[in-house]
């Protein structure tokens, strides 16, 4: 990191920022970040860790801008190895992908359930026209919000403690496969992890869109994700719903009602993404069998294995 860069750092202290909810973002020329104060008063401030110099600009009140070129997780590590102040001062962060279309209300109300509910780690659900990895991420109207054992890179929201004990995966050198990882984390210390569906946002480009940006030159995802399961003496993690609270604040705990409730995603086919129909409906017969078959998984001893990396 240059001089200037420590000096920007040290201009931009904690105490410039107002809320107890940061959304960290590592953002490009093209980010959609600056949309995500519309609409609503924030109840978030937004650091900009920006990977590309053009997506720097003038700090406000509660939106800074720092300048950390390379890929994404390497991204994070730096910012809360360099910024430790981060985890004390905020209660509540995330990490949310530039290529995120979203509204201040709808964030407001991302931190506001992962307080109500006291989630460890939580996500957003994806509209029906994202782009998307997992047919389980594609929001259900049915519910607020589902706990599950799977919760995404593209957009995670963390409880500060929560964030801080996973942190450490992040100095692993993997850019793909930590997620796999950090629920077990999070149930290891007793903690929910969520989709909320109440919550809903676009992922407006196809995924793997920054794969060279993030490292995968001549390497594939799958190569950082078996990886790092490998590292921790786990299997791939298939996305499983344990219980959902309905809008009524009744909980569904019912094997045969959330199996039933997997089926909603076959729903979104013609929404999808043009050229994405296809491997939308492959997700969709995928989190069935899995949300029907599967009881959710978790990793075995993962806080041991990570403090002797």
């Amino acid at each position: 990191m240059s001089a200037a860069q420590r000096h920007h750092m040290r201009k931009c202290g904690s105490n410039s920022m107002r809320h107890k909810n940061l959304i960290i973002v590592r953002a490009g020329q093209k980010s959609l970040h600056p949309a995500w104060r519309n609409g609503a008063e924030p109840t978030f401030d937004i650091l900009v860790a920006a990977y590309d110099a053009a997506a720097m600009a003038n700090d406000t009140e509660s939106v800074r801008h720092e300048l950390f070129p390379g890929a994404k997780v390497a991204g994070w590590n730096s910012i809360l190895r360099d910024r430790p102040e981060l985890l004390e001062r905020y209660e509540r962060i995330a990490f949310v992908d530039d290529d995120i279309a979203a509204d201040a209300a709808t964030f407001n109300r991302c931190f506001e359930v992962g307080e109500r509910y006291g989630l460890h780690i939580w996500q957003p659900a994806l509209s029906p026209d994202s782009y998307i990895t997992y047919a389980a991420s594609l929001q259900n109207p049915q519910f607020e919000l589902r706990f599950c054992n799977y919760v995404e890179m593209m957009c995670p929201f963390f409880q500060a403690a929560a964030l801080k004990r996973v942190a450490p995966l992040f100095s692993l050198g993997f850019e793909s496969g930590i997620d796999l990882i950090w629920c077990s984390i999070a149930n290891e210390d007793g903690g929910a992890c969520a989709v909320v569906d109440e919550c809903v946002v676009k992922h407006t480009r196809p995924v793997g869109r920054q794969k060279s940006q993030n490292g995968f030159v001549d390497r594939r995802y799958e190569t950082d994700i078996y990886a790092c399961l490998d590292q921790f003496g786990m299997r791939w993690p298939s996305w499983v719903v344990t219980e959902a609270i309905s809008h009524n604040d009744k909980p569904v705990k019912s094997k045969l009602l959330l199996s039933l409730a997997a089926m909603f995603p076959l729903s979104t086919l013609a929404a999808a993404p043009p050229g994405t129909r296809r491997y939308r409906l492959k997700s969709a017969l995928d989190y069935i069998r899995h949300q029907t078959t599967r009881p959710p998984y978790f990793g075995a001893d993962i806080s041991t294995r990570l403090a002797d990396y």
